[in-house]
């Protein structure tokens, strides 16, 4: 097994946020709405059963230029995200997707840390997360927020990178997945892929918060997932 090597914790030049919105994502991204969107129509049934008419509020973590949130959110209608973000010329990339999309009504941005979130405890009906662990050298603080926000009872929907076992993996999955990218893209990805966690490590984050181990799946070649009801 390869050794952990960090990469920036957050991506906030303006050649970075550009580069990775116009980055490929969209198969990875309505994956990502594809799987969660079950989820979140349980949570709203329940809701709905409990005479509860409010639109749910889900926490995005690590929204990049949030193009996931819209992905959601022109699915389903009954629903607030707000969506965080530490690098704020992802921020500015991201408001322009929103508006572009119409969906300023329904997406919420906040320049935030998700290691001390302004949030209240249980405030958020769900949480989701995709491919922000892997920038936290310490991952840890990141769940104990999450456990310290989501509401009793919401869900948790978290999916990032899987560390590769060897060198040559790393290098097989960039030359599948970049290869049309340029080579600053092609070096991001690389650096996402040597930085992520392997399932055992993810493991021990769920065991620190007292959720099952078993919450974790691997779900791609290159992705795990956690998918939590609480």
């Amino acid at each position: 097994m390869i050794p952990r090597q960090f990469e920036p914790e957050v991506m906030d030049t303006r050649e970075e946020a550009i580069d990775y919105d116009a980055m490929d994502h969209s198969e990875v991204n309505r994956q990502f709405a594809a799987s969660v969107l079950p989820v979140i129509t349980i949570r709203q049934q329940q809701q709905a059963s409990a005479g509860d008419s409010q639109p749910l509020q889900i926490l995005d973590l690590g929204t990049g230029t949030a193009l996931i949130p819209i992905e959601i959110c022109q699915r389903v209608s009954q629903l607030t995200i707000i969506a965080t973000d530490l690098a704020a010329e992802m921020l500015k990339v991201a408001q322009q997707n929103i508006q572009r999309a119409g969906l300023d009504k329904s997406i919420l941005l906040e320049h935030a840390d998700a290691k001390l979130l302004p949030c209240k405890d249980q405030s958020f009906d769900g949480v989701i997360s995709n491919s922000l662990i892997h920038h936290i050298p310490e991952p840890q603080s990141v769940f104990s927020e999450i456990r310290r926000v989501i509401k009793p009872g919401g869900f948790l929907f978290v999916r990032d990178l899987l560390r590769p076992d060897s060198l040559a993996e790393l290098d097989r999955l960039v030359t599948l997945y970049a290869a049309d990218a340029n080579p600053h893209q092609r070096q991001m990805f690389r650096d996402s892929l040597h930085a992520a966690l392997t399932l055992d490590e993810v493991k021990a984050l769920l065991h620190h918060c007292h959720w099952p181990a078993a919450a974790v799946q691997q779900t791609s070649d290159r992705h795990w997932t956690i998918s939590l009801n609480l």
